[in-house]
């Protein structure tokens, strides 16, 4: 029976024969411990994700990458060794100990607005042929329209989106409220987040990469691979170029409400990178 290590070792040699004489770059060497990326999005979690998947076999990475975790079984679950996802702290816990678990927070302002021009930016093509509910809203609506759009329910996505995430899906009712008050949904939320190994900001992130490559033995990265930016959406193949509007009043107090538990969560994410 061929064991992890075993298959790690024969890799590892296959790497090394193929690149004798030809001046081959090395493979990555494997991760041996459970990773699991609990990935806010719009908080570059893929640029993260991007450096991490390289270095493991690909038949011990989970494919689910949204919020279905909960699809698979403990035996499914159990057999990756590398988990990274859109997901809530209910799906979280379903991953099984030992783990090495890593979040990275976003200004939170900051992340909605991102949330907001990224889907503005899909093509209305793309809207349609998938049927993409969010970049819909964004592209029919200005931002403060945008901000205090309530059609179907909260808008889960946008309104204290770290705090439902931090509590799970049980705690949230059916259109979007916390079953909780906001001081027992925060306290909830920032008990959750100290569960976290290893707590990041976007606004940090080569810090974030220092501990996680320290944590797991690998070597930084010459440069940061940023995955998506709103700069280049234009370039992209179902995107297009977005104007952003100015911040009013008007829309800051949207803001501001939206964000009312996520940016005390934030700073203690902040607290926290920086242990």
């Amino acid at each position: 029976m061929l064991t992890f290590d075993r298959i790690v070792s024969l890799r590892n040699k296959a790497g090394r024969l193929l690149g004798r004489g030809r001046g081959a770059p090395r493979p990555p060497e494997p991760i041996r411990e459970r990773v699991v990326l609990f990935h806010f999005p719009k908080t570059g979690g893929t640029s993260l994700h991007d450096f991490l998947v390289p270095h493991f076999l690909r038949e011990t990475i989970c494919p689910e990458r949204l919020r279905n975790l909960d699809r698979l079984d403990p035996a499914q679950l159990a057999a990756y060794r590398y988990v990274s996802a859109h997901m809530d702290y209910e799906r979280f816990r379903l991953i099984p100990a030992p783990r090495y678990a890593i979040t990275l927070l976003r200004e939170p302002k900051a992340r909605i607005l991102s949330l907001y021009y990224f889907w503005r930016a899909h093509s209305w093509r793309v809207i349609e042929e998938r049927g993409l509910h969010g970049p819909r809203r964004a592209k029919e609506l200005g931002l403060l329209e945008f901000l205090r759009h309530r059609t179907g329910g909260l808008p889960s996505d946008t309104d204290n989106y770290y705090a439902r995430s931090l509590l799970g899906r049980h705690w949230v009712g059916p259109r979007g409220e916390m079953r909780l008050s906001d001081e027992e949904a925060l306290s909830a939320a920032l008990s959750h987040l100290a569960e976290f190994d290893t707590v990041g900001i976007t606004e940090d992130m080569p810090g974030l990469f220092r501990r996680v490559s320290a944590r797991l033995g690998l070597a930084m990265p010459e440069e940061l691979p940023w995955a998506r930016s709103s700069r280049s959406y234009g370039a992209l193949p179902d995107m297009e170029e977005v104007v952003r509007e100015a911040i009013t009043p008007e829309i800051d107090a949207e803001l501001d409400r939206l964000t009312r538990l996520d940016r005390v969560i934030y700073e203690e994410a902040k607290r926290l990178s920086r242990g």
